[in-house]
């Protein structure tokens, strides 16, 4: 009890005293289910107590007997943490003779007990005052009103975290915005301080006076129907101003229970943007595919052709939807499906994008076309492959070119035979067989035509051209399909003997083409004799080095001319 001793210093000494009441008036306080007293504040400043009920005493856990003996116990019971502001705020209380309210905490045994106290003065003779008040235990109330605090703080974290904006708003009155979390902050700019009420709120928003107007009109209808029905705001779209000078598009609904709405803002602009984007972008792929000269297609799983972009008819002509949901075999050539089957594995194993695939296709007419194609997997929404999507470009005058190339750089270009670096590198292709263990025999005829310089010189290189071309063309139809005939020089040709090792077959080869070769020539009114001089060199007789052999052929043919032309030697 010492504690509360050293407060009294401050604070006017109590005694009990009891009240003259009526014992009707007495009893019917005694009855109440609240505490109440009476007392007065003396001339030198002590408290008396004029009348205190059993349920004031019971509240405080005193016993009659003991407050009269010792006023100070009820200030004992009033809680260390809350007895200061207790006693200002009766100090305030006497000095102005306005009204005593406080709300506090009394411990007794070791419990707390919420209460309120409330009293009056009245003036008595003497310029005395009497102070009549009332103590109602409202812990019940402390600890609703707690729950109510940790329910609401509870509710505020978890709007506090929500990943979308919202505000808790008060129906009625001036609609007082309660709450708005951090996202609302993020997404608008504006402070809690710019937005205190639902009218603040649209003034920011929706700057534009027509505009708001229209706004404030749907929002509060749908808000009036909510509350006469479901409770929920089904989500409108609005365009908002942010505190930045930008717009942003949100979709707004609210959920209305208990005198509040709590209203969401879903941020929709950049998935506006993207859908926009994606408009754009889906526009410019059609002009893209429907411009572009490729065919734009996808396939599935199965290689079946699931779409087709409309300049098919134009490269191939076919309509798209005459092909959609066939194999791709039905138009690719049989001798290119293994590495078309090939690729479109290589696109699913690897799941990337592979390129180059050269191929040919067959166009509605019956005309084969190469196409060159590039291909990426394709993937649904879930990331699941679905096919692949790709282009295919015609290359068919590249193909041409390259093969005019080709035939440029391995045949002569006016004879059609092999010229001198491809026959030289078919005999050096032939000169590794001959390394083997049981290497073919092979001859070769030097043919070099006799006195041709004069047909130039006489008729004309044209006519010396044609000439030429057309004892090419004996030569080829005098050989076999597996001997091998080049143009070296401008009057000179090699032809290689498959197989061939002994003389008299190969002199009775080199005696027929010879006998083809001098056939008349007619060109128009231009009637010539050809003569051709022949050397014969076997790999059986004079070595397997390419380079002996011409050597010894060169050197028989020479013989040949030097014995009088237009015949066939075989070398020594």
């Amino acid at each position: 009890m010492t504690a509360p001793r050293a407060l009294k210093q401050d604070f006017p000494i109590m005694t009990t005293q009891t009240a003259q009441l009526s014992v009707g008036t007495q009893a019917l306080f005694d009855r109440l289910p609240v505490g109440t007293y009476a007392v007065e504040v003396q001339p030198d400043g002590r408290l008396l107590f004029h009348y205190v009920s059993d349920r004031w005493l019971q509240m405080c856990g005193l016993a009659r007997d003991a407050l009269m003996a010792d006023p100070g116990l009820a200030l004992d019971v009033i809680h260390p943490d809350d007895r200061d502001a207790m006693l200002q705020a009766n100090l305030v209380a006497l000095e102005t003779q306005q009204p005593f309210h406080w709300e506090g905490r009394l411990q007794v045994q070791e419990r707390d007990t919420w209460v309120a106290i409330s009293s009056n003065p009245r003036r008595l003779e003497e310029n005395r005052t009497l102070w009549e008040g009332v103590m109602i235990d409202i812990s019940a109330y402390k600890k609703l009103e707690s729950d109510l605090r940790d329910s609401q703080a509870s509710l505020q974290r978890l709007l506090e975290h929500l990943p979308i904006a919202t505000s808790v708003v008060e129906l009625g009155g001036e609609g007082r915005v309660l709450f708005s979390n951090a996202q609302f902050h993020r997404t608008f700019g504006y402070t809690p301080e710019e937005v205190p009420t639902v009218e603040a709120w649209f003034a920011l928003a929706y700057p534009d006076p027509g505009h708001r107007a229209a706004v404030r009109a749907l929002w509060y209808a749908a808000q009036q129907k909510a509350m006469a029905g479901p409770g929920q705001i089904e989500p409108m779209e609005f365009k908002i101003a942010c505190k930045d000078g930008t717009v942003r598009d949100v979709v707004v609904s609210a959920t209305i229970d208990e005198g509040v709405m709590i209203v969401s803002f879903q941020d929709i602009t950049q998935q506006k943007r993207t859908q926009a984007e994606l408009r754009l972008s889906e526009h410019k792929f059609r002009t893209l595919v429907e411009d572009a000269y490729a065919v734009i297609y996808t396939l599935n799983l199965e290689g079946e052709f699931q779409y087709l972009s409309p300049n098919l008819f134009t490269l191939l002509g076919y309509a798209p939807e005459e092909l959609s949901g066939l194999h791709f075999a039905n138009i690719v050539h049989p001798d290119d499906m293994a590495h078309c089957k090939a690729f479109m594995q290589r696109v699913y194993a690897s799941n990337t994008r592979q390129g180059n695939l050269e191929y040919r296709v067959r166009h509605r007419n019956g005309e084969w076309h190469w196409h060159v194609t590039n291909a990426s997997p394709l993937h649904d929404v879930d990331g699941q492959l679905i096919g692949m999507i790709g282009n295919a470009h015609d290359i068919s005058e590249r193909k041409a070119r390259e093969t005019r190339m080709s035939r440029q750089a391995t045949y002569d270009e006016l004879t059609g035979l092999l010229n001198r670096a491809a026959f030289f590198e078919r005999l050096d292709q032939l000169a590794s067989v001959t390394q083997a263990e049981n290497p073919p025999s092979i001859g070769l005829m030097f043919i070099d035509l006799d006195n041709f310089k004069q047909i130039n010189d006489t008729h004309g290189h044209a006519a010396g051209d044609r000439v030429l071309q057309i004892l090419a063309a004996r030569l080829q139809s005098a050989l076999r399909s597996s001997d091998l005939c080049g143009r070296i020089g401008g009057d000179e040709f090699l032809s290689l003997l498959y197989g061939v090792s002994d003389a008299d077959t190969a002199t009775r080869i080199a005696v027929q083409v010879l006998q083809q070769l001098v056939e008349p020539i007619t060109l128009g009114e231009l009637s010539l004799l050809p003569s051709c001089s022949i050397g014969i060199a076997l790999s059986s007789r004079h070595g397997r080095e390419i380079s002996e052999l011409v050597r010894h052929a060169d050197e028989a043919m020479y013989r040949v001319k030097q014995s009088g032309r237009n015949g066939v030697c075989l070398a020594e």
